[in-house]
């Protein structure tokens, strides 16, 4: 069910994923995927390394840190997608903790606002009214039953 965007409740009827939430989910998935790749292929990057020890943070605790929050990040997107409504507060609750920690350790604060932003398009996507009738297991329920067969 997981890559597909209808999920069944019981055997009578079919709920649609709404696209927003199915859209914002696959793209917290595969730019998890892809920070997680990138954060593994720069790990000996001069570069990377120069940039790293400008921070408050050493280099290894940052790598650590990435490594959590991309993990959290993905792991919650694949629940959201198989309709786990914890899985928002999750993403939620550790997204505002990882902003408030950026902001609190970078030397140039403005690298944040474009993170910033996008956490919260796709948080105002997961918590729309069709996200929060989604993720209401007692409101799919009640739709289920209202649908003709």
């Amino acid at each position: 069910m997981l890559v597909f965007s209808k999920v069944f409740v019981g055997n009578l009827h079919v709920l649609k994923r709404p696209v927003s939430v199915a859209l914002s989910c696959w793209f917290l998935v595969i730019g998890s995927l892809s920070a997680l790749v990138s954060a593994f292929l720069g790990r000996h990057d001069p570069a990377m390394q120069a940039w790293m020890t400008d921070g408050v943070i050493p280099a290894g605790a940052q790598y650590a840190i990435l490594l959590f929050s991309q993990g959290i990040t993905l792991v919650a997107a694949l629940a959201m997608l198989q309709r786990q409504r914890g899985a928002r507060t999750v993403y939620l609750v550790w997204g505002v903790i990882d902003i408030a920690f950026c902001l609190a350790t970078l030397p140039v604060r403005m690298n944040v606002l474009p993170g910033a932003l996008m956490f919260a398009v796709i948080c105002a996507f997961l918590y729309s009214p069709k996200a929060n009738a989604w993720f209401s297991p007692r409101k799919a329920a009640n739709d289920a039953c209202m649908t003709p067969a």
